[in-house]
């Protein structure tokens, strides 16, 4: 079974762990588990081709939380666009359906996994939980449909950092200062 799926089966553990009571660290636990599952089964699959272990290691390290979920944000924002003013033919339409279940499932799970973590004044209960988990696992359904598809294959290719976006990211923080040209009187 692959770590993802172990996640993924974990966290129905630990949210079936004390079903009588809404045990916090429990819920909690089995919210981040199950969303790293998902992370985990798109950085696998993202990563999969590459035939040096080291060099897979090494290439899934570099994606990262934030930049995934904007790319999901921005994929269901683009699909949810697609279906205006006419759905696409059946075998598109059924294909953007996964992607979108899968990338806002995404970026819910990562949101409610920020929650668990973070907001310990929040309560969660264990049929929330659970309908939470159920959603995440249907998301694992809808990629096995999907990814081998070209759509897929883009979709987890758009999720890895490019190099722009590292430096946009790095810009947005810090005023960079302007290199001088050949040409710049700095430089006499």
């Amino acid at each position: 079974m692959a770590y993802a799926d172990d996640l993924l089966q974990y966290a129905r553990q630990m949210a079936e762990l004390h079903p009588n009571d809404a045990h916090q660290p429990s819920l909690r636990r089995a919210l981040s588990s199950a969303y790293y599952a998902l992370f985990h089964l798109l950085i696998g699959d993202a990563v999969a081709n590459c035939t040096d272990p080291r060099f897979r290691a090494t290439l899934a390290r570099m994606f990262d939380h934030g930049p995934m979920k904007n790319v999901c944000e921005n994929t269901v924002e683009k699909i949810k666009n697609l279906f205006h003013p006419t759905p696409p033919a059946e075998p598109e339409r059924t294909i953007q359906y996964h992607l979108h279940n899968v990338a806002d499932t995404f970026s819910q799970a990562q949101q409610n996994r920020n929650e668990a973590d973070y907001n310990l004044l929040k309560e969660w209960q264990p049929g929330q939980v659970s309908l939470l988990i159920e959603a995440i696992e249907d998301a694992f359904k809808s990629w096995y449909i999907i990814r081998e598809d070209e759509a897929a294959k883009d979709f987890l290719i758009s999720m890895l950092p490019t190099r722009e976006k590292k430096q946009g990211d790095r810009g947005s923080s810090q005023k960079q200062k302007p290199r001088p040209t050949l040409a710049d009187p700095q430089d006499s």
